[in-house]
């Protein structure tokens, strides 16, 4: 998935403690460093390579988000007004930029130089629903409880007219 030569990062261990989300060990035995042009919808973000896409930079150790996101790419809005787009470091960039997320978690955008690598742990979704990047998020079920269910294991909320089957039966003691 990486064009970067392997020697060029690290993967260090994820923090622990409360400022850290934590991470399924499973999952985050899943993780890969992937271009950021290359993050898909509903990847998992968790931490991010700062610099790596230079040329001459030596090993660079990952820098992990203390929250780890799901991704929403798009394109990159020139005319937004949030601190992220409008910083200096992304105004000066020599290359093409590419949009994560637009304001989830936080409250402005995230984006990176598409060279740039960041550690993602892909999506991965066994109800087999549709995950093709949608034209318009409005339609997506935001409240219903399977909808939240799918939304927290996938990182997508269902599309309208998609089911996730439940078993509301309580458990065996």
């Amino acid at each position: 998935m990486s064009t970067q030569t392997p020697t060029r990062t690290r993967i260090t261990p994820r923090p622990a403690g409360e400022d850290f989300a934590r991470i399924d060990p499973g999952d985050f035995a899943r993780a890969r460093e992937v271009r950021a042009d290359q993050v898909a919808l509903g990847d998992t973000v968790v931490a991010a390579f700062p610099g790596s896409h230079e040329p001459g930079t030596g090993p660079v150790d990952a820098v992990h988000f203390t929250d780890p996101y799901w991704a929403m790419p798009g394109d990159v809005d020139p005319l937004c007004g949030c601190l992220c787009c409008q910083a200096d470091a992304y105004a000066r960039s020599d290359g093409p930029l590419v949009l994560i997320t637009e304001g989830f978690p936080w409250d402005g955008c995230d984006i990176h130089p598409a060279a740039a690598l960041l550690l993602v742990i892909p999506y991965r979704c066994d109800c087999g629903c549709d995950t093709t990047p949608p034209a318009d998020w409005t339609g997506y079920d935001w409240d219903s409880a399977p909808s939240l269910q799918h939304l927290r294991e996938t990182g997508r909320p269902l599309r309208p007219g998609e089911a996730l089957d439940l078993d509301l039966t309580p458990a065996a003691r």
